[in-house]
């Protein structure tokens, strides 16, 4: 069987954080692309956001949206956020539990939006909201905004409608799956710092 021990336990979060943080900078990392949860009360939805940021000292982790997207307007009902990495060759799940703020039109996402590159700005141009009904294929987004010529200023009308989601990490479900057996272990967030239990996977 797995021979972790106590100053295993002690030691996983900084590991796991770690991790994050490598993965916020290598878009072949597999926890680069997480799910995010967030739920209107009544329902929950899911989706794959990019991993822009990961912060250990300040248990952070950051994804961007537009603004006009469901997630964001779930957010503002409910600020839990529920964050899902997996590693598939590693075979590591990490369940991750956070309050989330929005920030837009502010200074942090001012600062986001200033070392975002020009051919991602665009992204968030579109004419319309994301889910919007359209009558074919396509991303609402003008032409000209779309060419290798566009220019930073006629793509800043695309910073209306950008934010940063910044989630603060209360509590991490870590599952690591192996031939000799499978170990679980639950961290929460405390005055003292990360409290954690062996869990049965």
């Amino acid at each position: 069987m797995n021979s972790y021990t106590t100053a295993d336990l002690e030691s996983l979060p900084a590991r796991l954080w770690s991790a994050l943080e490598r993965a916020a900078n290598d878009p072949a990392n597999p926890f680069r692309t997480p799910v995010l949860g967030t739920s209107n009360l009544f329902e929950c939805a899911l989706r794959v956001v990019v991993l822009r940021g990961a912060d250990g000292a300040r248990r952070q982790l950051i994804a961007y949206s537009d603004v006009r997207a469901q997630k964001v307007h779930q957010l503002k009902l409910c600020e839990q956020a529920h964050w899902l990495f997996h590693d598939p060759a590693g075979r590591v799940q990490l369940r991750i539990s956070a309050g989330t703020m929005i920030h837009q039109n502010d200074p942090i996402a001012r600062q986001h939006w200033q070392a975002l590159p020009l051919l991602n700005r665009r992204d968030y141009c579109a004419n319309l909201p994301p889910g919007a009904d359209i009558h074919a294929p396509g991303d609402a987004i003008a032409p000209e905004l779309k060419l290798p010529t566009a220019t930073k200023k006629e793509l800043e009308v695309g910073y209306e409608n950008f934010a940063v989601l910044v989630s603060t990490v209360d509590q991490i479900d870590w599952l690591q799956l192996g031939e000799e057996g499978h170990v679980r272990a639950v961290f929460n967030w405390t005055t003292a710092g990360w409290s954690g239990l062996w869990l049965v996977p």
